[in-house]
């Protein structure tokens, strides 16, 4: 799961993820709770900051399958859940020191929600990765629904182990990382059509009226890079559980519209268990 989530997303269930795929001598489930800043999607936010809350579980079989569910609640929003995603998905070894995994999600949103990515509510993901000086991981998403796109993503990062703080069941790491995200814009032009649905809103000429969500279709859009992202993630890790903080700067590319010259600064704070 690179979620989505809502891409999704976020270093610290990258890493949940991946201690489950390297995990084969049992059955596990991860449940977790992280706390935003603001969401983004694929290195794209919106020009509303959108702090919310996480939670997530997953539960991985001996095979390598797993399934999972998580729900998005923005704090500033009334609703329950924001958005809540089901994932279901196998993780397994391409070649030696080569993990890989495949799956698909389901994500399901409340009406007019502002997260920018609500005209893909599925998504088909693979990705791989191979660990040498560096960690390198390839992504592509395929997300469909009221639109279609498609994301490639390579990263590259660093774990370092910076020792025990209380003692040597414990250790403290740090994995700078840097990311850049290339993929179809689709979405964004439904998320601006809906933006401006959603002003009417606020439009003292229309009181009391909400408009029905209008998504625009578009036909072709260009293939090109969205955004690079740079992850510090420092975490305090035990044989059950860990405690991440995580600061990312996503940049815009030119090539998005509208595209704000200065990085974004996205924070993250999660707790994970595993049993």
């Amino acid at each position: 799961m690179k979620y989505l989530y809502i891409l999704l997303i976020c270093g610290g269930l990258v890493k949940s993820s991946s201690a489950q795929q390297d995990s084969t001598a049992k059955s596990s489930l991860t449940l977790a709770a992280i706390y935003g800043n603001t969401a983004n999607y694929f290195g794209q936010t919106t020009e509303e900051k959108l702090p919310y809350v996480l939670s997530y579980g997953a539960y991985k079989l001996k095979s390598g399958i797993y399934f999972s569910a998580s729900a998005l609640n923005l704090l500033n929003s009334s609703s329950i859940a924001s958005a809540v995603d089901l994932s279901a998905g196998y993780g397994f070894n391409l070649l030696k020191n080569v993990p890989a995994s495949i799956s698909y999600t389901r994500s399901f949103y409340e009406k007019n929600s502002p997260l920018i990515q609500t005209s893909n509510e599925n998504n088909i993901n693979g990705e791989l990765s191979f660990t040498h000086f560096l960690k390198t991981g390839i992504s592509a998403d395929y997300a469909f629904g009221q639109q279609n796109d498609v994301f490639v993503s390579l990263s590259n990062s660093k774990l370092i182990d910076l020792g025990s703080l209380f003692s040597d069941k414990d250790f403290i790491s740090l994995e700078p990382g840097i990311s850049i995200i290339a993929g179809s814009q689709r979405f964004y032009r439904s998320y601006t059509t809906e933006r401006e649905k959603r002003k009417k809103l606020l439009d003292p000429l229309f009181p009391g009226q909400r408009p029905e969500p209008v998504t625009t279709t578009v036909e072709s859009t260009s293939f090109n890079v969205m955004a690079y992202m740079l992850s510090v993630p420092l975490a305090y890790n035990r044989t059950n559980y860990s405690i991440e903080a995580a600061y990312q700067a996503s940049l815009a590319s030119k090539n998005i519209e509208n595209a704000s010259d200065k990085p974004v600064s996205i924070f993250n704070l999660g707790f994970y268990y595993m049993f």
